[in-house]
């Protein structure tokens, strides 16, 4: 007895030495895996792949140069999936599923980037496009916009491939080359190549809203906002003419006098609150987490409605989320000291409200400014504001599902209106499930880095996007086998600089 007590000690101390060594193994594997995904989008933000409205300064070679890194930076990915060069610069990548009767699923994010302000360059703790690894953040332009997520889906489906698995349902990842600038010329064409190969998709999964917190008044826990519908968008162009001359002997208006206090107009002249469908099942949801006067006013929404509405009209996060708005983005006139110039110039940009159109904006603003010697002209692409996607599905719920095994401390997922435009928009002709939702949590202050001096993205938070879609993919075409769910290791902070 004494013997077998002795043998069985020794096998426990034995079996023990055996998992520590694996077990330390496995995590600098994973380190190491992990060290090696931060260093593929750190050299991913090297590439000055900026959008600009004037092709003439896009760097179309940057994109080349990043195609070309990226076929070397995932070889798995590039042997197995069919990679098809769209438009010349966009990407779109087929992982063919085992069913082909599934309807296919599509992950969605761009390259470009928007240009770093010659004015700001020298405000930068980290050169924009240097990507640097340090203080546990990756810095530089597009680190938050969009090329981790560039990055963090490419990585995702080169470790499911190196652990052997295959989808059911066919995936397509598609990565835009100019979503700053509309995505007409990539996202665009992308969806009209599907449309030619008659794919009708199950769900577009692009970037948008992320967990949020302590953004919203009175809430500090976590909370995940998925975009289900968003926002149009117009350019609108005010122009005022006058006689120039000399600025000796001005008259009593000029033309940047009239567009000054014509934008004066607008600014005191916003445009009506309303509460959507959407944003009413935003509040609905989130009424327990804002206090008893929030709940009881969502129930009696119906005798509480202006009281809401003005509540939040209070705060720019969700003021947003009520109202069409609009603000100046570009203003030119004038070129020299002492002469008055003979032309002022304003571009609006409208972010429009489900519920109103281009008609609805014109006409909103014409009225405002009260102003025939102002000239209103749309600039550029009008983009209607997106249907409304349903909450009631399954891809929801696997969408849900992701984000709570990635995120646990979230106290409740909601779907919300997403105030910004995405690729997305060119692809609601596809599917009528589109989800916007970017893989992070953020702060008001993190917030305020996208397209921004300091862009930056911590590590962790990078390391967590690639497990969510590892964990999406599983969710939506079928879950890995149970050999390689055994395989799955926690999420290792490498310790990694560049400095």
């Amino acid at each position: 007895m004494r013997r077998f007590v002795t043998l069985l000690s020794l096998l426990f101390f034995f079996n023990a030495i055996t998992f520590a060594q694996h077990s330390a193994v496995t995590d600098a594997a994973s380190a190491e895996v992990a060290a090696a995904a931060v260093h593929k989008l750190s050299k991913a933000i090297t590439f000055r792949t900026a959008s600009d409205l004037n092709e003439e300064e896009v760097k179309y070679s940057e994109f080349l140069d990043l195609h070309a890194y990226l076929e070397g930076a995932f070889p798995a990915l590039h042997q197995q999936l069919q990679k098809k060069v769209i438009n010349g610069y966009s990407l779109l990548y087929t992982w063919l599923g085992t069913d082909p009767d599934l309807p296919p699923v599509l992950l969605g994010a761009h390259m470009d980037v928007v240009p770093v302000e010659e004015e700001t360059k020298e405000d930068w703790q980290q050169q924009p496009y240097a990507g640097v690894v340090k203080d546990g953040y990756i810095w530089g332009r597009g680190a938050m916009d969009d090329k981790y997520r560039v990055i963090a889906i490419m990585e995702a489906v080169e470790q499911l491939l190196q652990q052997g698995y295959h989808p059911e349902r066919t995936i397509y990842l598609a990565f835009g080359h100019d979503e700053e600038v509309g995505g007409t010329a990539g996202a665009g064409k992308i969806s009209e190549y599907l449309q030619e190969q008659e794919v009708r998709l199950e769900a577009v999964f692009d970037e948008g809203l992320a967990v949020a917190k302590s953004v919203l008044p009175g809430i500090d826990e976590p909370i995940a906002f998925i975009g289900t519908a968003a926002k149009g968008g117009i350019n609108l162009e005010l122009k005022v003419k006058g006689e120039g001359g000399h600025s000796s002997a001005p008259p009593r208006d000029t033309p940047i006098s009239i567009l000054s206090a014509a934008l004066n107009r607008l600014y005191d002249n916003p445009f009506e609150a309303r509460m959507i469908p959407t944003t009413k099942e935003t509040m609905e949801l989130m009424a327990d987490k804002m206090g008893g006067k929030y709940r009881f006013a969502m129930r009696h929404y119906g005798l509480f409605k202006g009281k809401v509405l003005k509540m939040l009209a209070k705060d720019r996060a969700t003021d947003a989320l009520i109202r069409t708005q609009m603000t100046p983005t570009f203003l030119e006139s004038g070129d020299a000291y002492n002469v008055m110039p003979r032309v002022a110039t304003a571009v609006l940009n409208i972010r429009i409200l489900n519920g109103e159109d281009q008609h609805t904006v014109l006409k909103h603003v014409k009225k405002a400014i009260n102003d025939e010697r102002v000239q209103v002209e749309v600039k550029g692409v009008y983009t209607p504001p997106s249907p409304i996607t349903t909450t009631d599905t399954w891809t929801y719920a696997a969408l849900e599902k992701s984000i709570r095994s990635i995120f646990p401390d979230v106290a409740l997922v909601v779907p919300a209106l997403f105030p910004g435009s995405t690729d997305a928009k060119h692809y609601t002709s596809l599917t009528k499930n589109i989800y916007r939702f970017a893989p992070q949590v953020v702060t008001r202050e993190d917030a305020q880095l996208v397209h921004n001096v300091d862009e930056r993205l911590g590590v962790e938070v990078f390391l967590k996007s690639i497990a969510f879609y590892k964990t999406l993919v599983r969710n939506t075409c079928g879950d890995l086998p149970l050999q390689v769910v055994l395989q799955e290791e926690p999420i290792l902070l490498p310790d990694v600089t560049n400095d």
